[in-house]
């Protein structure tokens, strides 16, 4: 389980990462990944990722047993029931390649009628410069003004960067 203070910087800022969690699992976890882009081609439509374009896949975990597994695992199981209590349920998932920069972007920010989260693994080393995930802190509070001002940037095609004044007090 979460502790309190780690449920609280999540509720706060709208991430946690957990470095080398899987570590021991890793090889095993990039093997059956790779093992699915290989049976069932590059997403979206491709034959296979060709290193041009991202490649995305839906319900990507439900391919593979091993895993598929990993949504039973207590290091999912417990960090899940954390945050969204004992009753959660598992909604869905995916598989990308990606390839240069993503755009800001939330995942179902308007749709959103149950709280949920995203659990990300990321099998290259990525760093500042290499594609790390960048979190705008707050902007996961659906309904609050700060978090509704960030959305409508990113609807806006506008970058909610530190260049962007949000015009808040």
């Amino acid at each position: 389980r979460l502790t309190d203070q780690q449920i609280d910087f999540y509720n706060t800022f709208g991430f946690l990462k957990f470095p080398g969690l899987f570590k021991d699992e890793a090889s095993d976890i990039i093997n059956a990944f790779e093992q699915v882009w290989a049976q069932h081609g590059g997403g979206h439509n491709q034959e296979s990722h060709d290193g041009k374009y991202r490649s995305a896949m839906l319900q990507f975990i439900d391919r593979n047993e091993y895993l598929s597994a990993l949504i039973d695992d207590s290091r999912i199981n417990e960090v899940s029931k954390s945050i969204l209590g004992d009753d959660y349920n598992y909604m869905a998932s995916d598989g990308n390649y990606y390839v240069g920069d993503s755009p800001w972007h939330s995942d179902g920010y308007s749709e959103k009628k149950y709280r949920s989260f995203k659990i990300a693994f990321y099998l290259d080393r990525v760093t500042r410069d290499t594609g790390c995930l960048r979190v705008i802190p707050g902007s996961h509070r659906y309904g609050e003004g700060y978090a509704d001002v960030i959305e409508s940037l990113i609807h806006e095609n506008r970058s909610p960067g530190p260049e962007v004044s949000l015009g808040l007090t």
